[in-house]
């Protein structure tokens, strides 16, 4: 059974016994983890607070292996939602970091238009996530929102010049990142001591959040 107020589908998708058998991890623990990591490093570098470095090797492991690594987990649990969403982001990480190497080598570089029509592909996608996150609970479809809105106004700036629209972009995306920490948060308490320790707040539509579990 579902919990209206607090469940992300996966907690439902995945039974756990709780004596003898198979005891099954949950694969948004490491996808939210991936996400957090490799979002809040990007933006920072985004912001002229650290250089591009760091980004390509964080990006590839956290937002790129780790967010695809917790998609194939999901698609295993028959959850529908996390698998698309863990693997369309963690394969979007996979290619920053191409970017980022052609541009230190000087092949295959790709132009700034380019870079935000990629962005651009992506918020819409994000965007288009929202009405099946909205029926999970309250934080997860604005964080969707914040997702789709942070890389919108990037594309924006990419396509614009217009710095000031990069960096509200930027913090978006940084307001997104904490929201995915606080469902990291109750998710792992949730998983590992059966406490939901903060709330998620009730969904948005009333629907199954996963109706081929």
């Amino acid at each position: 059974m579902t919990d209206g107020t607090t469940n992300i589908a996966i907690t439902d998708a995945i039974r756990v016994p709780r004596t003898g058998g198979l005891r099954v991890a949950d694969p948004g623990l490491i996808g939210l983890l991936g996400f957090v990591i490799a979002t809040v490093t990007a933006q920072l570098a985004h912001l002229g607070l650290q250089d591009d470095a760091p980004v390509f090797w964080i990006g590839a492991a956290f937002g790129g292996v780790v967010q695809v690594t917790a998609g194939m987990l999901s698609y295993f649990a028959g959850d529908n939602f996390h698998f698309i969403v863990y693997n369309a982001f963690g394969w979007y990480w996979i290619v920053v970091p191409g970017f980022l190497l052609g541009e230190e080598l000087g092949f295959f570089e790709v132009t700034a238009s380019a870079r935000g029509l990629f962005s651009l592909v992506f918020a819409i996608l994000a965007l288009l996530f929202v009405p099946a996150g909205a029926a999970h609970n309250t934080v997860l479809p604005i964080t969707l929102l914040c997702v789709s809105l942070g890389l919108g106004f990037q594309a924006a700036g990419a396509f614009t010049g217009a710095e000031g629209l990069a960096i509200t972009g930027s913090i978006l995306l940084i307001v997104a990142s904490a929201l995915a920490a606080y469902m990291l948060v109750e998710k792992f308490y949730w998983r590992t001591i059966g406490r939901r320790i903060v709330p998620l707040g009730p969904p948005w539509l009333d629907a199954d959040p996963n109706p081929e579990s």
